[in-house]
């Protein structure tokens, strides 16, 4: 349990409401943290509590989401399980910042962490490198309590209620959280990210929209490669709903994407602790809808799979495969299932398909969205400035690499080599 503390008291022009009468508007139990101003001209009027028990507020998470302005990347659906299978096994401490107005109504909700080691803590979000754009929760009348050029102010308060820590670090934000800018965009030691992220805002119809994107011979050519593939077997595409299909759906796609990730020389994703549970128990919450777990059939066999998450009228893309040694791999399962996840995006009333973060060539035929992501350090001492040196120096590092082509090449061929020595290990083995 958290200690709550008030000082209202002592600033009685500000005319705050107390402790009580908090507990009573937003009926939360009263554990965590609460101060007030009152703010000078430059610093909104804000009750802001800390809460390490996110069931606690699980209530206001929920009509915060539902009502203001967040990613999928923010919901309590997805942060809930993430800790759960991820954040406990790294002993990491949340650090839910929740703002109220005077009236006991909140205005945001940030959902932060305390990690690290003997060396130093950081502050981050909560959610690890799994949430693709971290961020803020905010109310719909946040800009009007906060006004532009106050959050600086209000965010040294945030941190100053917060366990001792040596390093913020905040990464992949956004420059608007929803409809409104993000707060954090106010913050100094910006830096951007290595990697964008990508949609394409859909139409009312797939034909018009399929049309609009793809040219005639292109258009011919994916005729042509699904009728090939007819002709392995039965083409089929389904969105499950039985939590056993879609276990057994995700296990087929970390299947295929572990031989995938051989083949390219990098490390399996899902061999990290906890990430095979995470994404399953995401998959089948029964609290939850935010989930959609599809597979594409040929001959009953499944040649490609998908994992993607639904969340205010946006349809996120977050995990594909296919199966490189089927016959149907020649003729591009997982271009098949794109176009067919797409198309029930848009009958399922969706606006935004978003391919999330990644700059991958096959995007651009279907993207006209950018937005690019924002990385803010502030280290503290010693011991931040010695934590902070590897986090940055590794995002500096890809982004060179990435935009300076001789290295990028060179770093591709190392990669192929290795994948070529580990691959043809495996291959040996299994036979």
């Amino acid at each position: 349990m958290t200690h709550m503390k008030s000082q209202f008291e002592e600033f009685q022009s500000a005319q705050p409401i107390g402790r009580e009468e908090l507990q009573e508007k937003t009926g939360f139990s009263g554990e965590g943290q609460v101060i007030q101003g009152p703010w000078a001209a430059t610093k909104p009027r804000v009750l802001l509590s800390v809460h390490e028990d996110m069931s606690e507020i699980r209530e206001i998470w929920h009509q915060l989401e539902d009502e203001g302005d967040c990613s999928v990347f923010q919901t309590y659906a997805w942060l809930s399980n993430w800790m759960r299978h991820i954040g406990t096994l790294r002993r990491v401490r949340p650090q839910i910042v929740v703002g109220w107005d005077a009236s006991g109504e909140a205005l945001f909700l940030f959902p932060l962490a305390i990690e690290g080691n003997l060396v130093a803590k950081k502050l981050v979000w909560l959610g690890g490198e799994l949430a693709e754009y971290p961020g803020p929760i905010l109310a719909k009348d946040f800009v009007r309590r906060v006004r532009p050029g106050q959050f600086p102010a209000l965010w040294d308060e945030v941190r100053a209620l917060l366990p001792k820590h040596h390093l913020v670090a905040l990464n992949r934000m956004t420059k608007r959280a929803g409809e409104q800018a993000n707060p954090f965009m106010e913050l100094g030691g910006l830096s951007e990210h290595n990697c964008a992220s990508h949609s394409t805002t859909l139409t009312a119809d797939w034909e018009s929209y399929y049309g609009g994107k793809r040219s005639s011979s292109s258009k011919k050519r994916d005729r042509q490669k699904r009728r090939k593939m007819g002709e392995i077997g039965e083409i089929a595409f389904a969105m499950h709903a039985d939590d056993e299909e879609k276990v057994e759906t995700i296990e087929t796609l970390m299947a295929q994407k572990a031989r995938s990730f051989a083949r390219m020389g990098v490390a399996n994703i899902f061999d990290r602790p906890g990430y095979r549970e995470f994404y399953k128990a995401l998959a089948t919450d029964a609290d939850s809808d935010i989930a959609r777990v599809s597979s594409l059939t040929v001959a009953d066999d499944v040649v490609a799979a998908n994992l993607c998450v639904s969340f205010n009228g946006r349809f996120y893309d977050l995990l594909a495969s296919y199966d490189e040694a089927s016959e149907a791999a020649r003729f591009g399962p997982g271009v098949v299932q794109q176009m067919e996840l797409m198309n029930h995006a848009i009958e399922t009333g969706h606006t935004v398909f978003d391919f999330t973060m990644g700059d991958e060539a096959y995007k651009a035929i279907w993207c006209e969205n950018t937005q690019y992501l924002y990385n803010h350090f502030d280290a503290k001492g010693v011991r931040g400035s010695i934590a902070a040196f590897p986090a940055r120096g590794i995002i500096r590092l890809k982004r060179f690499v990435k935009n300076t082509p001789l290295f990028c090449n060179a770093y591709l061929k190392l990669r192929s080599c290795r994948s070529m020595l580990t691959f043809g290990r495996a291959a040996t083995v299994s036979a």
